[in-house]
């Protein structure tokens, strides 16, 4: 983190390169090259956590709809009051022609009245005139001072005009029909021309104020129209701008880290990140940095740690080698004087020398016995030194799998009828010739068979092979001690049983799986076991029919 004065020119442009695309193109320009920039950047370095800024934007944005909405109920409300004066404008016009028609009502039935000479005519004169006179009074109540002035002259001559009224009905009602026309030639036309002239005065009037109110009310909606559209697209440009600048100021160092977690994932521990956020983003990119530290240093141990591990390494295999090569050199060396002492034990044994008492014979043929253990374990100790050191090389040829499955069961037959088991090898019939090393591939299938009797008390063993497509699957099945669940993966180690009591209970040095998986996969195949605790073991290994190569590995 550091001061907005130190930030690099370059910073805007550089973080919103990884991502580009019309937005950042849009962005580019206006965090380079206009005040939004230094705004964005003004923004990140307010010393307040990411939510308070989150929050304080919001508020703004909440503030900016309750004003738009403010202005839209003022404006409502003006154009609600202004409906109403428009309304009542068209009100007044509307009285105003009442009392013209009223007006001419009664000038209409006063000839009436000279024609018919009948009361109900004279009625309706005056039932018109309260008319006339009760709209005045309505057109009176808010009119202006020029026009109350108006309205007191036509009430005046309209009270004149209805005493004239009166004595024309009297005459009438006298049958002076000739008095009657007079008075009303003379002086009741004159009057309702009078008043007519007033009221169409009146009339132009309320036209008048009504053509302004409309002229005021259209004013006063496109003066709304243009408060309201400018103050929603001022809104709408200020929520953009506050947008963009609290967006941009949290997109621009999740950019930087990303660009700096790019350079980490590469190896470069030596870079750094720098953003002007004074929020949790300036923390992490704090930590960040402390972790690139951190990252460099454990580097640079652990680069050391390594030349020292592949020093140890290249001494270990050189050990590993030298010690391979002794075991070879030792073990057959060790092997020919052994085959000595059994020939010489077997001759002794079958009193070539002469006849054997008998209280050594049993010695004899202990001795003779644990030769040839002792002889077997310096064969897979010599098996197991060529095959590290890469001196193994299977001798391929073709070989039949019934015969080495024959092989063993002949080799264990006695030693199953021994312990009490039953034991039964299966092969089907119509299995072709085998293209491998037979006597490795029989000196597998011997290790597992003879393992299987080792470790089984009662019950029987099972061997059987069978062939799927070009694969070949050779399956030992015991009734035997079992293997734990944990221990499965460890069975093929070297040097490695189940535990020490087996070890002291059944003898055997641990070399047997290990030198069987070897020469497995020397064929290209593997080797795999199922196996329950008390229940017993299956093992099983699978070899192409025919092997292509015999490297040794």
């Amino acid at each position: 983190m550091c001061p907005e004065e130190e930030l690099p020119n370059t910073y805007a442009a550089s973080a919103i390169a990884p991502t580009p695309g019309w937005g950042d193109a849009i962005a580019r320009p206006l965090l380079t090259h206009s005040p939004l920039g230094r705004l964005v950047r003004w923004v990140a370095g307010i010393p307040v956590s990411v939510h308070a800024k989150l929050l304080g934007a919001f508020l703004l944005v909440t503030l900016l709809f309750i004003a738009m909405g403010a202005v839209t109920l003022q404006t409502i409300t003006t154009m609600s009051r202004q409906s109403r004066l428009l309304d009542q404008g068209h009100e007044r016009v509307d009285w105003s022609r009442q009392i013209q028609h009223a007006l001419a009502m009664q000038s209409h039935f006063t000839a009436l009245a000279l024609l018919l000479r009948d009361e109900a005519t004279i009625a309706s004169i005056l039932r018109e005139n309260n008319q006339f006179n009760n709209t005045l009074a309505r057109i009176g109540e808010a009119a202006p001072l020029e026009e109350q002035e108006l309205i007191q002259r036509i009430l005046a001559a309209q009270n004149e005009a209805l005493i004239t009224v009166a004595d024309i009905a009297n005459l009438v009602r006298d049958n002076k029909l000739d008095d009657a026309r007079t008075l009303h030639l003379s002086k009741q036309e004159p009057l309702y021309l009078q008043i007519e002239g007033f009221v169409n005065q009146v009339v132009s009037i309320e036209q008048d104020r009504m053509n302004r109110l409309r002229l005021s009310v259209a004013a006063e909606n496109r003066r709304a129209l243009v408060l309201t559209a400018g103050f929603v697209g001022s809104s709408i440009l200020l929520a953009l701008l506050l947008g963009f600048v609290i967006s941009w100021s949290f997109i621009l160092p999740v950019r930087e880290a990303h660009g700096f977690l790019g350079k980490v994932a590469e190896g470069n521990f030596t870079t750094t990140i720098t953003v002007p956020n004074r929020d949790e983003f300036g923390v992490l990119a704090n930590r960040m940095n402390q972790m690139s530290r951190e990252l460099q240093r454990l580097y640079e141990r652990e680069r050391a740690a390594a030349k020292e591990l592949q020093a140890l390494n290249d001494r270990l295999e050189r050990a590993t080698k030298a010690k391979s090569e002794f075991l070879a050199n030792m073990s057959h060396e060790l092997r020919t004087p052994m085959n000595a002492i059994l020939g010489f034990v077997e001759m002794i044994l079958d009193e070539v020398y002469g006849e054997i008492p008998a209280h050594l014979k049993e010695p004899l043929t202990d001795v003779q016995t644990n030769g040839k253990h002792l002889l077997r374990l310096i064969n897979d100790v010599l098996d197991l030194s060529k095959i590290e050191a890469g001196r193994m090389e299977l001798s391929l040829g073709d070989y039949s799998v019934q015969d080495i499955v024959e092989t063993v069961r002949a080799s264990l037959q006695s030693l199953a009828a021994e312990k009490g088991l039953g034991f039964v090898a299966a092969v089907e019939d119509d299995i072709p010739l085998g293209f491998g090393d037979g006597k490795r591939i029989t000196q597998c299938l011997m290790n597992l068979a003879g393992n299987a009797l080792k470790f089984t008390r009662q019950g029987r063993v099972e061997i059987s092979v069978g062939l799927e497509g070009e694969t070949l699957t050779y399956r030992v099945k015991d009734t035997g001690i079992g293997i734990p669940k944990d221990q499965l993966e460890n069975v093929f180690g070297e040097f490695r049983q189940v535990d020490a009591a087996i070890t002291r209970e059944f003898g055997g040095s641990g070399l047997g799986l290990s030198i069987t998986k070897k020469f497995v996969e020397m064929h290209g195949g593997r080797i795999w076991v199922d196996s329950e605790l008390g229940k017993g073991s299956t093992f099983f290994f699978s070899i192409p029919l025919r092997v292509e190569t015999g490297e040794g590995t």
